[in-house]
């Protein structure tokens, strides 16, 4: 039994990577699929998912959401209310009385789901996981790879630019908020440093390797 997971910075070209390297060894690459899986366990749309996939947030955020919003079950309501002086929205909630139910899934459902559902495929084997804090969920599993693809900030920036027809400063604000709330979400409910080289078996530079390259390298 063989797992690999991926961690990578936006514009490393990580997620191609686990793609290829997947592709390469007969494995079956989760990525989007377990952001699928788990709108479906919890009767919720996809896009609520992906409101909190590998998403942190701030300490003085995420310690007021956890004291002032209840967590609820899988498609539940919980009945609070926003503090958007501390720029804290909650669109999902509603007012007593009200008989309709709006798809919502809270964060403590989030973390159950996708911690079952990378142990499910790390059990299954020959997998390649693609983010999802992965390499702290299946860390002492026998027979788990865990790599990090990373590359220089500039050329991260210059790529997603490119990628998306976007400008250079718009892609800029968009890498620097995926590593953020990636680097929050693993200090949040890890307890873990995502820039820790400890956590992982192999980095690989996209600056410095080819992305061909590194999926020959992984593969091997």
């Amino acid at each position: 039994m063989s797992v690999i997971t991926i961690a990578r910075q936006l514009g490393s070209n990580g997620d191609w990577i686990a793609e290829q390297v997947a592709r390469k060894l007969g494995y079956q690459c989760v990525d989007r699929r377990l952001v699928e899986e788990m709108a479906a366990l919890a009767d919720v749309p996809a896009e609520e998912v992906e409101k909190l996939d590998e998403k942190g947030e701030g300490r003085i955020s995420l310690f007021l959401k956890r004291l002032l919003v209840p967590e609820a079950g899988m498609g539940g309501l919980p009945l609070a209310v926003g503090f958007p002086e501390f720029g804290m929205e909650f669109p999902y909630l509603l007012e007593r009385g009200r008989p309709e139910k709006i798809p919502y899934l809270d964060r403590g459902t989030y973390q159950l789901l996708i911690t079952t559902l990378v142990q499910d495929f790390g059990a299954t084997g020959k997998v390649v996981v693609v983010g999802r804090a992965s390499q702290m969920i299946l860390a002492d599993l026998p027979g788990a790879f865990h790599c990090r693809v990373v590359a220089p900030f500039k050329l991260r920036c210059e790529r997603l630019a490119q990628a998306r027809q976007m400008d250079i400063e718009s892609a800029a604000g968009l890498v620097e908020q995926h590593d953020r709330w990636r680097k929050q979400y693993l200090e949040n409910y890890y307890s873990a440093d995502w820039d820790d080289p400890l956590l992982y078996h192999l980095t690989i530079n996209t600056g410095k390797v080819t992305p061909e390259a590194a999926v020959e390298l992984i593969a091997h």
